[in-house]
C-alpha cells in the first residue's frame, strides 16, 4: 500500500542534508516501494534547482538551513527532537528518530495540505467553467497593467467581448451545451493571444481581455482580427456545427479612462455599439458614445417619470370594414407627451421600455386606459373594439390574466369589444407558454389579433392552435400594391390563406383610394390607415366616428372627406 497516495500523489522528496552520512541513511529509509524518487541537496539553490515545473514535491529540511526562503512547495523541517513552534514558511515537523509510517504519514499530509491550498487559490482566482481568471484578478491585474503602462510608455488596451444571440443556445439546446461552448470560446481565446495577455470571464457569455505592450495601433487592429476569425469559426455542438457571432468594444488607456472601472466601463459600451451591426464586429470607444450613453440613462429617468406624472396617451387610429364602409374597431397607440421635445410616437421610446423591463407597468397602463375608454364609448353607444399592442414580455408577467379581470369588472366593459395585438415573434418565441396565456384570457370574452403578419417566421401549425380572430397585413405588403403586380398576388394569397383559417384580414398602411380598391377587390375583410384617419387622441375620436358615421358612403364611393386636425 502506499502510504503517500492522495488525489495528487507526491512525485519528488528533495531532502536538504549537508551530513552526507544521514542524508544516505534517510533515503534508504524512504527508498521502499512506492514512495517517490528522493534527491539531495546541500543548499536552497540546488533544492530549488531540482523542483521539476508539473511536477508534485516536497522538501524536507534541516533546522541549519533556516531561515525558509520563499518556496512554491509545503517544506517540512527535519529535527532531533520536537519543534515547539514551526518557523516561517515551514506547513509541518518531524523528527529523524520518527517510525516510517509517521514520517510517510507526515509526508501524505503536507502534500494534501499543500494540494488543498492550491485549491483554495484556483477557487479564489480562477473561474471555474473555463480556469480564466475572475472579475476580482481581473481588475487587479488591470490595475497593475495601468501602472506598468504608466511607466514604460507602453500601450495597453481592454477588451470587452460578448456572444451574440447566446441565450438562444440555452433555450434551444440546454445549459450543458451552452457550457461547452463557454469553454470552447476561452480556449480560443488563450489560444490566439500571447501567454502575457490576461483573459477574463466576467460571467454569463461575457469576456474581459487585457492587452500590454502591442507596439502599435496597426498591431492592435491585427489582433483584433484575428480575435474576430477565430470566434468566428463553427462551433461543434452533439455533432453538429453552430455559428455564432460576437461583439467586442476596446478602450485603451488612458484616451478610453484613466481609472479600472473607467476603462471596463467604456470597453463596454463600445462593445454594446458593436452589437448594434449583425455578425462579428469591434467598436472603439470614443466620447461620443460616452454622451449618447448618458443621454440614454438621461432619457430612461424621464420615461420613468412620465409613468407616475401621467404624460402618457392613447392615441386611436380607426378600422373599417370594406363590405360596409363602417368603422368597427380602434387600434390604440401609446404617445409621450415630453414636456420638452413635444409629443413622441412608440418608435421614441417603446424600444428602451423593452431593453429596461418598463415595457410591463407600461403596458398595464395602455390596457387599464384602453378599458376606461372602452367604458366611454359603450356609454355614448358607440359599438367598436379596442384594440392594443401587448409585449411579449407583458406575457411573462404572472399578474396579466388577474389584472385583466379586475380592470373589466372595475369598468363594466363588454370584454368581446377587447382586443389584444401580438406579433408573429412575439407569438414564436414561446408558442405553448403564449398559447396557454391566450387561452386563459380567451375565457374572459377578449379576443387577438396578429399584427405585422408576414414579416415574422410563423409556423401556421402554432397559427392555427392559436386563439387568433384577425391577421394584419403589414404596411410593406400593402404600400407597393398599386404600381407591382408582384406584390398584389403576394397579398392577394395572403389574404386567401387567412380566409382558409377561419380569420378576419385586415390591412394596414393603406393610404390613398387605389389601394383601398385593390384590397376590397381581393376581398380584404378591414383596412387602416391614414386613408381614412391617422391616429387621433380620444376626443378627436368620438366627434370623427359620429361624423364619419353620416359620410361613410362618401369614402367608398369616391367623394372626399374632410378629417379631423391631428
Amino acid at each position: 500500500m502506499n502510504l503517500l497516495s492522495v488525489e495528487r500523489p507526491l512525485q519528488r522528496i528533495v531532502l536538504l542534508e549537508d551530513n552526507g552520512a544521514a542524508a544516505k541513511q534517510l533515503s534508504i529509509r524512504l527508498a521502499v516501494d512506492g514512495v517517490p524518487s528522493v534527491v539531495v541537496a546541500r543548499n536552497w539553490q540546488q533544492a530549488m534547482d531540482l523542483l521539476v515545473p508539473d511536477l508534485e514535491s516536497v522538501i524536507l529540511a534541516r533546522e541549519t538551513f533556516l531561515p525558509i526562503p520563499q518556496c512554491s512547495v509545503p517544506v517540512i523541517l527535519l529535527t532531533h527532537g520536537t519543534a515547539d513552534a514551526l518557523p516561517v514558511g515551514v506547513v509541518d515537523s518531524i523528527s529523524d528518530q520518527a517510525s516510517d509510517g509517521e514520517l510517510f504519514r507526515c509526508l501524505r499530509y503536507a502534500g494534501e495540505r499543500a494540494a488543498l491550498q492550491v485549491a483554495l487559490t484556483r477557487a479564489a482566482s480562477d473561474d471555474p467553467l473555463t480556469g480564466c481568471c475572475n472579475r476580482q484578478v481581473l481588475q487587479d491585474r488591470l490595475k497593475q497593467g495601468m501602472c506598468r503602462a504608466t511607466r514604460t510608455n507602453q500601450p495597453l488596451a481592454v477588451l470587452s467581448l460578448d456572444l451574440d444571440n447566446f441565450s438562444h443556445v440555452n433555450d434551444s439546446l440546454g445549459h450543458v451545451a451552452g457550457d461547452a461552448i463557454i469553454r470552447e470560446v476561452a480556449d480560443r481565446l488563450r489560444h490566439l493571444l500571447r501567454s502575457t495577455d490576461t483573459v477574463g470571464r466576467m460571467g454569463g457569455d461575457e469576456f474581459t481581455v487585457i492587452l500590454e505592450d502591442y507596439d502599435s495601433h496597426a498591431n492592435l487592429m491585427h489582433v483584433m482580427k484575428k480575435v474576430i476569425d477565430g470566434l468566428a469559426e463553427p462551433y461543434r455542438v452533439d455533432e453538429e456545427s453552430l455559428l455564432l457571432g460576437c461583439s467586442i468594444g476596446i478602450a485603451t488607456f488612458p484616451e478610453g479612462g484613466q481609472t479600472v472601472d473607467d476603462l471596463l466601463l467604456r470597453a463596454g459600451l463600445a462593445m454594446q455599439q458593436a452589437k448594434a451591426q449583425s455578425g462579428c464586429h469591434f467598436h472603439f470607444y470614443d466620447e461620443r458614445i460616452n454622451l449618447q450613453a448618458s443621454r440614454q440613462i438621461e432619457f430612461e429617468g424621464e420615461l420613468r417619470r412620465a409613468l407616475r406624472n401621467n404624460e402618457l396617451e392613447l392615441h386611436y387610429q380607426p378600422r373599417v370594414e370594406l363590405s360596409s364602409g363602417r368603422i368597427v374597431g380602434v387600434e390604440g397607440l401609446i404617445r409621450w407627451r415630453h414636456p420638452e421635445r413635444g409629443l413622441l410616437g412608440p418608435n421614441e421610446f417603446i424600444p428602451l421600455a423593452e431593453e429596461n423591463g418598463l415595457i410591463v407597468p407600461m403596458g398595464y397602463w395602455v390596457i387599464a386606459r384602453a378599458c376606461h375608454d372602452l367604458s366611454i364609448l359603450q356609454r355614448q353607444g358607440i359599438d367598436l373594439h379596442v384594440a392594443v399592442n401587448m409585449s411579449f414580455r407583458q406575457f411573462l408577467d404572472g399578474r396579466l390574466l388577474a389584472t385583466i379581470e379586475r380592470l373589466v369588472a372595475k369598468t363594466g366593459i363588454d370584454p368581446r369589444k377587447l382586443e389584444f395585438e401580438l406579433t408573429e415573434t412575439a407569438v414564436m418565441q414561446r408558442p405553448e407558454q403564449v398559447q396557454q396565456a391566450m387561452v386563459g384570457m380567451t375565457g374572459l370574452g377578449v379576443r387577438f389579433s396578429l399584427d405585422d403578419f408576414g414579416t415574422g417566421f410563423s409556423s401556421f401549425v402554432h397559427l392555427h392552435r392559436l386563439p387568433i380572430n384577425l391577421l394584419k397585413l403589414d404596411r410593406s405588403f400593402v404600400r407597393g400594391t398599386a404600381e407591382r403586380p408582384a406584390d398584389r398576388q403576394l397579398v392577394a394569397a395572403m389574404i386567401d390563406m387567412g380566409h382558409s383559417l377561419g380569420l378576419q384580414v385586415v390591412a394596414e398602411g393603406v393610404e390613398e383610394r387605389v389601394q383601398m380598391e385593390i384590397l376590397r377587390g381581393m376581398g380584404c375583410d378591414q383596412i387602416q390607415g391614414f386613408f381614412i384617419s391617422p391616429a387621433l387622441p380620444f376626443d378627436e375620436l368620438c366627434y370623427f366616428a359620429d361624423a364619419y358615421s353620416m359620410g361613410r358612403d362618401n369614402v367608398l364611393s369616391g367623394t372626399p372627406q374632410c378629417s379631423p386636425a391631428s
